[in-house]
């Protein structure tokens, strides 16, 4: 099984009220996937740590990925309006602004490919096509 490892996360000042997000990891094939050229759906996003539920931020990568021998280092790099890393907003009274620190985490999920089908309908016509519409 695929596994993913070294998970970092780093996020520093990028201006404009905005943030530069690095996120690297290690994703490691067995030598059955390789040989097979097993794919992946590689899904990368931001989390907000909560103590109830963590919220979804933001969606970095989602894509396909093919096993390979041994191990690959990845790293995604965005800039992300801060207005998204603000997952527990800063309250306000009488004008004293009081912080709320956020929590953020990058999460890498990778999950087996199965091809599957799919099915498109076209809009529907309505008519008479019987003896009345004659």
């Amino acid at each position: 099984m695929a596994t993913v490892s070294r998970v970092n996360l780093r996020i520093e000042d990028a201006g404009k009220n905005s943030s530069r997000v690095h996120l690297s990891y290690r994703i490691c094939f067995s030598h059955c996937e390789a040989m097979a050229g097993s794919t992946f759906v590689e899904n990368v996003t931001l989390r907000g740590d909560d103590p109830v539920w963590d919220d979804h931020l933001i969606t970095l990568r989602n894509g396909c990925i093919r096993a390979q021998n041994g191990c690959i280092d990845r790293e995604i790099t965005r800039v992300v309006s801060n207005s998204v890393l603000d997952e527990d907003p800063d309250t306000i009274i009488f004008g004293w602004v009081i912080g709320n620190k956020d929590e953020i985490y990058g999460r890498v999920r990778l999950t087996p490919f199965a091809p599957t089908g799919s099915r498109g309908d076209s809009n529907i016509v309505s008519a008479n096509f019987g003896p009345a519409g004659r």
